[in-house]
C-alpha cells in the first residue's frame, strides 16, 4: 500500500471501530431459567499510563425476582492492563457493597472493579476485556458458590489509554510573542 492509501485505510478502520464501540448495546443476561435479566452499563473507561482507577457501573435488574450476588471477575486481554473485581470483595463482612439487587430495580455508582494500566503503556484503546458478575436467586449466594454459580450479567469493554498532553516550551511561547510584537511594529509603521 502506498503511504496515502495505507493512512487512508487506517483511518476508515479506527472510525468503523469507533462506531461499533458506539453503537455496542449493554450487556444483558437472561438470568436463571427466565427468572431474571440483568443489564450492566458501563461508562466510558480512560486513564494515563500508571494510573489504577475503580470503575462504577449501573445494574438493572429487569426481572421480579431478587438476584443475590456470588462472585465476580474481570478478564483483561491486554498485557499493560491488570485489575481485579470489586463486589464480591467489597461486599460483607469486608465492606458495605451490594450483595443483590431487588426485582425491577436499579443499582447505581456499584463499585465493579478496579484497573492497573502499566507505565509503558502506549497509549490507545484495548478492548475484548470483559466483567462477568455471577449469582442467583437464593440468599446464601455469598457462602456457598455451588448454590449460585449462574452467569448474572457480563460485559466487554475497552480502557482507552491516552497520551500526556503536551504543552508548549517555554522558547515557542517567547517565538511567538515576539512575532506578534514585530507584526504590531511593521503594521503601527506602514500606518503612519
Amino acid at each position: 500500500m502506498t503511504g496515502i492509501t495505507k493512512s487512508k485505510f487506517m483511518l476508515s478502520a479506527g472510525l468503523l471501530a469507533l462506531f461499533c464501540a458506539l453503537l455496542s448495546p449493554a450487556a444483558r443476561a437472561d438470568g436463571i431459567s427466565g427468572q431474571g435479566d440483568l443489564t450492566i452499563t458501563l461508562p466510558t473507561i480512560s486513564g494515563m499510563p500508571g494510573q489504577q482507577f475503580t470503575v462504577f457501573g449501573t445494574l438493572t435488574n429487569t426481572s421480579s425476582n431478587t438476584l443475590d450476588f456470588a462472585d465476580d471477575s474481570v478478564t483483561f486481554n491486554n498485557p499493560p492492563l491488570s485489575g481485579f473485581a470489586d463486589v464480591a470483595f467489597n461486599a460483607p463482612p469486608f465492606g458495605t457493597a451490594p450483595t443483590s439487587i431487588g426485582g425491577n430495580s436499579t443499582l447505581t455508582s456499584v463499585d465493579l472493579f478496579t484497573v492497573f494500566i502499566a507505565s509503558n503503556a502506549a497509549p490507545g484503546p484495548y478492548d475484548v476485556n470483559f466483567y462477568d458478575l455471577l449469582g442467583g436467586t437464593d440468599a446464601n449466594c455469598a457462602l456457598d458458590l455451588t448454590l449460585c454459580g449462574v452467569q448474572l450479567g457480563t460485559i466487554p469493554f475497552t480502557v482507552n489509554v491516552q497520551g500526556p498532553v503536551t504543552t508548549p516550551e517555554s522558547g515557542t511561547l517567547l517565538l511567538l510573542a515576539s512575532g506578534l510584537l514585530a507584526g504590531l511594529v511593521i503594521i503601527r509603521c506602514a500606518a503612519q
